[in-house]
């Protein structure tokens, strides 16, 4: 299905039936008006979401060569949640690709990029 867009607005009738090019105007006032008026619920609609995530949203912010723990809520099937620890590590950051994006490594020295939201600084560490 096709929606209608600014482009498809435009009088493609002649101009003979009066009748007709006022229905064709009334139309397309009504639906320019609309585009405005769903125009404006979508950016009231991403304020407003914005406003509630950023209520809750921390700035995180690592540094090379520090300790965090990654949380992994996947398990695999059949298993139960109960008994299960959700963040794992110790890992050590390496690199820094973003301000979002880490480089980490595990004890076995094996690599992975990880967002900053799965990461949470360790604070004691035996190693």
């Amino acid at each position: 299905m096709t929606l209608p867009n600014s482009n498809n607005l435009k009088d493609k009738v002649s101009s003979e039936n009066p009748d007709q090019n006022s229905r064709l105007k009334n139309l397309q006032s009504s639906l320019k008006l609309a585009y405005q008026q769903v125009a404006r619920a979508n950016k009231k609609s991403y304020l407003d979401n914005k406003f509630w995530y950023d209520l809750k949203a921390k700035q995180r912010k690592f540094e090379v060569n520090d300790f965090v723990y990654l949380h992994s809520p996947t398990m695999k099937p059949g298993l139960s949640r109960k008994f299960r620890k959700p963040w794992t590590g110790l890992y050590k950051i390496t690199k820094k690709i973003s301000d979002v994006k880490y480089e980490i490594i595990d004890q076995n020295n094996k690599s992975q990029v990880v967002h900053v939201n799965r990461m949470e600084i360790a604070h004691n560490t035996d190693l």
